[in-house]
């Protein structure tokens, strides 16, 4: 059994082991692998990812999966609210904003993305399987390594690896349903490239979707004015009320992870 410290520190899980003989107060059982102790105190602590290469695979994974059931998209979020209300996520933003996709690899075209998306935005990074993909077997802890190591992520954006763990298919409309049900007065919007936003319309249940959402951020995939219309137009015809914010464009278009990969 691993003994960890944990604290938030702007939003963020920080942590720290606990000394050979280190005591301990109320800690709770996570995953049967992880005992967790929350404090206020953020000495020697560190952001929970520098710990994950130090940790045996399976408490590694526990530390993975104590992240993502912080946030409401995840089916373990009432399990821990339950064991330790201070770690769930929250602020006071009016909007959250989600990025999904497979990050496989992250590249200079994603970072851009989240870049071009206003600062003051709460920005949730979503690696995920794309559902109408047959899901891929891979290793969770080095997935969330290499996003984390690549990003650079500003204040307000966050890694979220709630669907890594699950290895699912997880369709938009499903988790945005949770969230509406979580908090009905949030406004949920999407972040995607352009090729992603001119296939939305195939996506699950999209026009369920497309009317959940407050708003969709469009960063360029090397579209031409006329695309962008006739997309907007058979996007809006399904969802009137949808803002739709493009974010202009940026050296990166070209790029990827499908082509990287080869």
């Amino acid at each position: 059994m691993l003994k960890l410290f944990v604290t938030l520190k702007d939003h963020y899980l920080r942590v720290r082991e606990a000394l050979p003989n280190e005591v301990q107060e109320n800690p709770f059982h996570w995953k049967n692998e992880l005992l967790i102790q929350y404090t206020i105190h953020s000495n020697y602590m560190m952001a929970w990812t520098s710990l994950l290469p130090d940790l045996e695979p399976l408490k590694a994974r526990g530390l993975v999966e104590l992240v993502g059931a912080r946030y409401p998209i995840s089916s373990q979020y009432e399990e821990l609210k339950k064991l330790c209300p201070s770690l769930i996520f929250e602020d006071g933003a009016t909007e959250w904003v989600f990025y999904g996709g497979s990050f496989n690899p992250w590249h200079s075209g994603h970072q851009t993305c989240i870049d071009l998306l206003p600062g003051d935005k709460t920005c949730f990074i979503l690696p995920d399987i794309n559902p109408q993909k047959t899901p891929s077997q891979f290793e969770l802890v080095s997935r969330v390594l290499e996003i984390s190591s690549k990003s650079r992520l500003r204040p307000h954006q966050f890694l979220v690896p709630t669907f890594l763990i699950q290895n699912t298919k997880n369709p938009t409309i499903d988790w945005v349903l949770r969230l509406t049900k979580y908090d009905p007065h949030k406004k949920i919007s999407l972040l995607v490239g352009f090729d992603s936003f001119e296939q939305i319309h195939t996506w699950i249940r999209a026009d369920e979707l497309l009317n959940q959402l407050y708003g969709i951020y469009v960063a360029s995939r090397l579209e031409n004015e006329q695309m962008r219309t006739e997309t907007e137009a058979k996007i809006q015809s399904m969802a009137p009320n949808l803002k739709i914010i493009y974010l202009g464009r940026h050296n990166h278009e070209h790029l990827s992870s499908t082509a990287l990969r080869k």
